[in-house]
């Protein structure tokens, strides 16, 4: 705005861009859609039937090996476990009120059981969650 302001040249082809835009703005009409526009192309996309989700995308032998990974590794880790634990041990069965009953009772054989089994539990219901979620997905794409 400056340089147009103080300079000739700039100004005589800021006047000459400025001449020439309103000349294209007032010889070019913009077009209008036809009133049924939106109608003709919702019709037209109505008619196309969408193809449904195939098994093709999904590869079941790559899910059976996941499937297989993550059961063979808790059960491994529940054999290994049940195996390692020493079940006549005092330490196997809930320690008595003592000043180191924290200690104690993280470092026993139970907690170590116990938490097994809440981790397999944790895995069945986030498994079971996105099972839902993925079935409620399903059928609101449909």
């Amino acid at each position: 705005a400056g340089l147009i302001a103080s300079n000739a040249s700039w100004r005589m082809k800021f006047d000459e861009i400025s001449a020439f835009h309103s000349g294209i703005s007032a010889s070019m009409e913009q077009e209008q859609p036809s009133l049924r526009f939106t109608k003709n192309v919702m019709d037209s996309i109505a008619t196309v039937q969408v193809a449904p989700a195939t098994n093709k995308y999904i590869n079941k032998t790559v899910i059976r090996g996941i499937a297989a990974f993550f059961i063979l590794t808790i059960g491994s880790i529940l054999i290994y476990a049940f195996a390692t634990t020493d079940y006549t041990s005092p330490t196997f069965y809930l320690p008595k009120l003592a000043p180191g009953l924290v200690s104690d009772l993280l470092n026993s054989n139970w907690f170590s059981v116990v938490m097994g089994i809440n981790i397999i539990l944790a895995l069945a219901l986030a498994d079971t969650l996105l099972r839902k979620r993925n079935a409620s997905n399903i059928h609101y794409n449909k």
